[in-house]
């Protein structure tokens, strides 16, 4: 079955994947090589990169459907240690922020983790989307995995909102929730934007909503929850974040991973706590983490890459 623009876009994300932690260099891997041949880039690839230990990252590069920025995520937890699970979930947890003037300027308040991560790296991507002289023949694509799906909603702002670089689409993947409603409202107007979440995939429930939080004190019950953690979600569920852009959710693979536009959010929390909770009493997190990664016979490529895995 041939690929689709987003399939591409996220195959380009498994690729951002391949920029070494702690440098500014791309070193292709050969696990990586199905989502190379899958995005078909035509021209060398950029990367900026900034923060300590070059931590923040993007690969900007150019193939048959324009130009495509994607930025990396982070890499995924331990799958049977708790507390590399509860310590990188902290990552997606930050008092929100209003952004600075100039390049950085944004609407509303947004996650400081994320918004500076994308500060660190936003010039360099201008300067490498810019080098590819965009056009309305070489248009811009935006996206993102996980932590990055976050910051391609912000770097896509700055890019078209500050820096006069016109944004065509932005296709997030796994992002957690980047904003209040007031960037949300300044946003979705400006910004066309669609946003794949996955069946059980905690991370584009957090920050967590008052529902959520709801939900997710009843673990306290269960030997072994992290009190930490859970103090952690009742902070944030005073927050106000909320999504961006519509919606693509990945249902189960029982229901061979169709797509729907309209999954309750009540069921998405419903679904997550449970199975969090199930987690927490087994001591075993392969579930949440196979939720939210970028891997053939997984939720999103089965969902968004029909037929572009081997069998």
């Amino acid at each position: 079955m041939p690929s689709t623009l987003d399939c591409r876009l996220l195959c380009a994300c498994a690729c951002a994947y391949d920029i070494t932690p702690g440098t500014n260099s791309y070193n292709p891997t050969p696990a990586n090589e199905l989502y190379r041949n899958t995005v078909a880039f035509t021209s060398a690839l950029a990367t900026s990169c900034g923060g300590i230990d070059q931590i923040d990252a993007c690969l900007i590069g150019q193939n048959a459907d324009g130009i495509i920025v994607a930025f990396r995520g982070t890499l995924p937890p331990s799958l049977q240690d708790s507390a590399s699970l509860f310590d990188w979930l902290n990552d997606f947890f930050a008092i929100p922020t209003s952004g600075q003037a100039g390049v950085g300027k944004v609407p509303g308040l947004v996650h400081s983790g994320f918004y500076d991560a994308t500060l660190n790296v936003i010039s360099g991507v201008g300067a490498a989307v810019r080098a590819l002289n965009p056009s309305g023949t070489s248009p811009v694509y935006v996206t993102g995995h996980s932590k990055g799906g976050a910051m391609a909603s912000l770097g896509a702002w700055m890019l078209s909102q500050n820096m006069g670089i016109p944004v065509t689409k932005v296709v997030t993947f796994a992002s957690p929730k980047t904003g209040d409603v007031a960037f949300q409202l300044a946003y979705q107007p400006k910004l066309t934007q669609v946003r794949y979440e996955n069946y059980q995939d905690i991370v584009p429930l957090v920050p967590p909503s008052a529902v959520f939080v709801g939900w997710a004190n009843k673990l306290d019950l269960i030997p072994g929850a992290p009190k930490d953690v859970l103090a952690l979600f009742q902070e944030a569920q005073q927050w106000g974040y909320e999504p961006v852009g519509q919606l693509q959710f990945i249902q189960s693979a029982a229901l061979g991973y169709q797509i729907i536009s309209d999954e309750p959010i009540a069921k998405q929390i419903w679904d997550v706590v449970t199975e969090l909770g199930d987690d927490i009493w087994h001591a075993n997190f392969d579930s949440f983490v196979q939720a939210h990664i970028l891997s053939c016979k997984l939720g999103y490529m089965s969902g968004a890459c029909p037929g572009v895995c081997p069998p």
